[in-house]
């Protein structure tokens, strides 16, 4: 056995024919990588193989990679399929780079395909290398990037999706919590041998709906903002619900400086801020015997290529993460409410030299308020917690594995309405009960120059980084580390007068 291969126990061996190959019993589809796709960049046409793939990574005299870093050669052409958590790729074994490759080098072959190797070794269908999440530094020790013209997020953006990682499997609705609460809900992972899908064709354009931890997921994107349509309905429990972070065709612009493998300066703004709508309706037959408890990514994240930077071949991205909880007390219970808030201003950040400064919309103004529009006749109170951010990436890589220039808007509503049975039944005798209402808005930001991974995100990626004997991931690298926090806004309203 050669140096490049890790070496396997049988038990080891036995779990990685049903979980590292992208297709064990059968192999990729044919595909010409070098077809046109119909997707031009800077007045050309794509390949079928960088439309799927992304661009690959060029040499320049102004830019050093670090040591141990792999420039595979070919780009897409050399790779041959990928899986859909973005972890596992098959690489033609002639490509040139490819011998180079070993655990614990960073293989770069395209915009997408880029991470530290944690797994290496030949099947029937090529070379197959599965990669951990890295920092830009871990892969440039020298370099000056510049989007000097704005990056449009715009009808371009090609949907990639990761419907079939693990991350996104249904889990049976929660117990009923003693208290809704934003922290406590986690996706409840389902380990099992079922073959690891391919991720399939990305598409410019609508992306067809998907499913995600239970949710019917419609994601949405670009050029009025990006948002998602999510509906679910299943064990008693009903939920329909849209959130949009409005913008007015957005775009972005950056700066990136490293030097010495240290970054020196980091600047990330997104431009187009409009707003904040948020519709959701639920209702429930099971009362206090489940609620919904759930937290998601969004399984499409749309992609702008911005194209070579000092032969760099960045993407501009944005994905989302929802979080759902319920808190129904009767059996005909049913809540709904809708509201718009306009935000103003430039999102993102910018550091130097040890010092960051945070870009943050104003102050939310009241278009519809979601106070005024909460409704439901049940005889128990309920309330619905629906969480949603929003990240925009300069960077590389995919998915949870991808190393850039990260921003995220964090929308918290929650909506509560009192028992209807208030109105006939007032706790004190001789008073009127009060059917209360109320209503809470919470904005916040977080931001880094490294990686971020979803919580669900990265307890799937680190059972993997198990399987092959990895060190385990943190959930975000770089610096700041932990990511920097601001929050922006919130504000609660209860209706009537003595509510809250």
């Amino acid at each position: 056995m050669t140096t490049r291969r890790t070496r396997w126990t049988a038990t080891a061996v036995a779990v990685l024919l049903a979980l590292t190959s992208a297709g064990c019993s059968k192999e990729p589809e044919s595909r010409d990588s070098t077809a046109p796709s119909g997707y031009r960049l800077d007045g050309r046409e794509l390949t079928e193989g960088e439309f799927r793939y992304g661009l690959a990574p060029q040499r320049h005299p102004d830019v050093t990679y670090q040591p141990d870093v792999v420039l595979v050669g070919g780009g897409a052409n050399a790779i041959r399929s990928v899986t859909a958590d973005g972890m596992t790729w098959t690489l033609d074994p002639d490509a040139d780079g490819v011998s180079d490759l070993a655990v614990g080098k960073v293989m770069f072959a395209t915009s997408r395909a880029v991470g530290r190797i944690v797994d290496l070794h030949d099947s029937g269908a090529g070379t197959v290398a599965s990669i951990a999440p890295v920092t830009l530094t871990d892969v440039v020790r020298d370099g000056v990037f510049d989007g000097d013209q704005p990056i449009a997020l715009d009808d371009r953006a090609i949907a990639f999706s990761s419907e079939g990682a693990d991350w996104h499997s249904d889990a049976p609705p929660s117990a009923a919590p003693s208290a809704v609460a934003l922290g406590a809900a986690m996706l409840p992972l389902r380990r099992d041998d079922k073959e690891r899908v391919e991720q399939p064709r990305p598409v410019n354009g609508a992306p067809k709906q998907t499913r995600a931890n239970g949710f019917r997921v419609t994601p949405m994107c670009c050029d009025g903002g990006v948002g998602a349509h999510l509906t679910f309905d299943e064990d008693g429990i009903r939920l329909v619900a849209t959130v949009v972070l409005v913008m007015d065709k957005p775009s972005a612009r950056f700066h990136l400086a490293i030097s010495g493998g240290r970054i020196q300066a980091a600047e990330l703004q997104v431009h187009g801020g409009g707003g904040i709508k948020v519709d959701v309706e639920g209702a429930s037959t099971v009362g206090t015997d489940r609620q919904l408890n759930r937290q998601f990514s969004v399984p499409v994240d749309f992609s702008v290529p911005v194209g070579l930077v000092l032969g760099m071949p960045f993407t501009l991205s944005a994905s989302q993460d929802i979080l759902v909880n319920t808190a129904f007390s009767a059996k005909d219970g049913n809540i709904r409410a809708s509201g718009e808030y306009a935000l103003a201003g430039t999102l993102g950040f910018g550091y130097r030299d040890g010092s960051w400064g945070v870009h943050t919309p104003t102050k939310p103004v009241i278009r519809s308020s979601l106070l005024e529009s909460v409704k439901g006749l049940s005889v128990g109170a309920n309330g619905i917690v629906l969480a949603y951010k929003t990240t925009f990436s300069l960077g590389i890589g995919t998915l949870g594995f991808r190393a850039g220039l990260n921003f995220s808007l964090t929308v918290s509503t929650g909506v509560s309405r009192g028992s209807a049975l208030a109105q006939f039944f007032p706790l004190a005798p001789g008073t009127r009960g009060v059917d209360c209402r109320g209503a809470t808005l919470a904005i916040d930001a977080t931001y880094n120059v490294g990686y971020s991974i979803p919580a669900p995100v990265a307890a799937v990626v680190n059972f993997f980084l198990r399987v092959f004997k990895a060190k385990p991931v943190q959930r975000t690298g770089g610096i700041p580390d932990p990511a920097g926090k601001v929050h922006i806004f919130d504000a609660s309203q209860f209706e009537p007068a003595g509510c809250k």
